[in-house]
């Protein structure tokens, strides 16, 4: 494990083979987690992104932006390419290609009430990420800005513990970086057991219903699309995409991620700086051009 600050050594890919027995040229479906993984330090796509997605379009290799932020955040960032694209957002609680529905979870009104009491009754902002909008309770209307980035649309309440809308994830919001710590005694609460729950980054804490992640997610995609996760590769950096780094058969974490990330990834790819999800995409191409 390196030392604080300091980067994981990525893979070198020259011959890679899985355990499985796949090499690069068998790669059917790439998948990436956005924020500190596919998106640069600035929140953008990579130089090139455009035309990589053509370029495994015309290959049929499918990419699958898997993302803790909503289906209808991630259209507005890949609107150009809706139809080549498939987006799995709130961790694998809703899923389409396009406008078909491969999976979607749903979260019981009594659940997600029962998540917001607690933010009440402890710290951090509640977050009922509804399949429409996100929907924030007024008095976390300064926190709008640090939503917004995510959730590209916002509804403002008096009280999630009256909310009644369909929805499939509860996140809690804190400003001060300390959802992991608040995770731990959110865990010893218990509220969160039988439930799929997980820290996103610093500011994050995600709960999601049973068998809700990316992972499963990945499984539901393969089963739509005919595709076996031994031949999918999945990039990721921190704890909401462990499930999909540890089924997918290529699973990579970028060299930036989270310490603890290494035991559910196989390889390392080159920092999100360093647009690595794209620079490993390529030697896949690469990698088919050559087998033909």
């Amino acid at each position: 494990m390196p030392a604080d600050n300091e980067l994981f050594t990525p893979t070198d890919l020259a011959g890679l083979t899985t355990p499985e027995g796949r090499t690069l040229a068998d790669v059917k479906l790439i998948a990436s987690d956005m924020d500190r993984t596919l998106l640069d330090d600035d929140g953008e796509l990579p130089a090139g992104f455009g035309e990589l997605i053509e370029r495994l379009h015309d290959e049929g290799i499918y990419f699958v932006a898997a993302s803790g932020r909503p289906v209808y955040t991630l259209r507005n960032m890949f609107r150009n390419y809706l139809d080549r694209v498939v987006l799995m957002g709130d961790n694998g609680g809703l899923i389409m290609l396009g406008d078909q529905v491969l999976y979607k979870s749903a979260m019981p009104t009594e659940v997600y009430r029962r998540l917001a009491r607690y933010v009440h009754e402890t710290a951090g902002s509640g977050n009922v990420c509804g399949y429409d909008a996100a929907y924030i309770e007024k008095r976390d209307e300064a926190f709008e800005p640090n939503y917004r980035t995510f959730y590209h649309e916002i509804k403002f309440v008096d009280d999630l513990e009256q909310l009644d809308v369909p929805a499939n994830k509860f996140t809690i919001f804190f400003i001060d970086n300390s959802a992991p710590e608040h995770f731990e005694k959110l865990k010893e609460t218990g509220l969160v057991d039988g439930l799929s729950a997980a820290t996103s980054g610093p500011m994050w804490i995600d709960v999601m219903m049973p068998g809700v992640n990316k992972g499963e997610g990945l499984r539901h995609v393969g089963e739509a699309l005919g595709i076996g996760v031994e031949d999918m590769m999945a990039f990721g950096d921190t704890f909401n995409d462990k499930e999909m780094l540890a089924t997918a058969g290529f699973g990579f974490m970028v060299a930036n991620a989270t310490p603890g990330m290494e035991a559910y990834a196989r390889y390392v790819a080159p920092a999100n700086t360093e647009a690595g999800v794209v620079a490993v995409a390529e030697r896949v191409l690469a990698e088919k051009a050559g087998a033909r």
